[in-house]
């Protein structure tokens, strides 16, 4: 790893550090939320029974989609303490710059990341 891949793997980890605080925060008010919520159940009719489940399933998938974030982010932070982060966990070819910086917590280049959107075996490339 040279100097300029060292700079970098610092950043990313900067970045997925402040990233998984985000998502803990997150996560953490949404429990205590839930925990709140218990006490305070005064429908007063059906519509506002109705907004209230909307607004629980909404809720429902937005903490299961920063779940599923954190788990990558911290794969990501493992795959940085053993060297192995900017590789693609299916081909094994370097990970470009540019996805890494738009989305630090990937694990696979676009092209593999495309097979798996698609239901396809990655192509080894």
């Amino acid at each position: 790893m040279n100097r300029d891949d060292s700079k970098r793997a610092a950043e990313f980890d900067r970045v997925l550090v402040q990233r998984e605080q985000e998502l803990c925060a997150l996560l953490g008010a949404r429990e205590a939320q839930i925990d709140s919520a218990g006490a305070a159940l005064d429908v007063s009719d059906f519509k506002d029974l109705a907004a209230q489940e909307s607004l629980a399933v909404v809720d429902e998938a937005q903490a299961e989609h920063a779940a599923h974030e954190l788990e990558q982010v911290l794969a990501a932070r493992r795959r940085l303490l053993d060297h192995s982060y900017g590789f693609c966990l299916d081909c094994g070819q370097a990970i470009d710059w540019r996805r890494l910086a738009a989305m630090p917590a990937t694990s696979c280049c676009t092209s593999c990341q495309s097979a798996r959107e698609w239901g396809r075996q990655p192509a080894f490339h």
